[in-house]
């Protein structure tokens, strides 16, 4: 019998892959993992997402042109990763992810085109959304 990856590559559908996003050029100044994520809608265009990963430095994230929004403690995770997930080091995730061949972002499209799929990881939340590629990103 085939396996599922099997079955997916024959039907040309790709499995999804969880990749390592680098929005800042210093990311790999990041050591651990972070404490938390907090987001918020900017009051005066609510498809832009501001969200910060606390953590020894606290990096500032802007997503614009967001569609879709999941949060939620990170378990059980109700909304799953592709795995394997990449690794910090041994048991710890890398907490900035985009998510290749995404079957949610799939969903959106053609309606919304050009889009992508990122996940943010820490130690208490999982925050997944889908925006555009171009994300304005500094330490804060």
């Amino acid at each position: 019998m085939a396996s599922p990856r099997g079955l997916f590559l024959a039907l040309g559908v790709m499995t999804e892959k969880a990749a390592t996003w680098d929005p800042v050029p210093d990311i790999n100044g990041i050591d651990g993992p972070f404490g938390s994520v907090s987001f918020a809608y900017e009051p005066h265009d609510r498809r832009s997402i501001v969200v910060t990963m606390h953590g020894k430095r606290n990096l500032h994230l802007r997503f614009t042109g967001a569609i879709a929004l999941r949060f939620e403690d990170d378990y059980p995770g109700f909304d799953p990763l592709p795995h394997p997930l990449p690794m910090l080091r041994p048991g710890v995730t890398i907490p900035l992810l985009k998510i290749e061949h995404s079957h949610w972002l799939n969903k959106w499209h053609p309606v919304h085109a050009g889009l992508a799929h990122f996940a943010l990881l820490s130690l208490d939340d999982l925050v997944q959304l889908i925006a555009k590629p171009n994300v304005e990103a500094h330490w804060g």
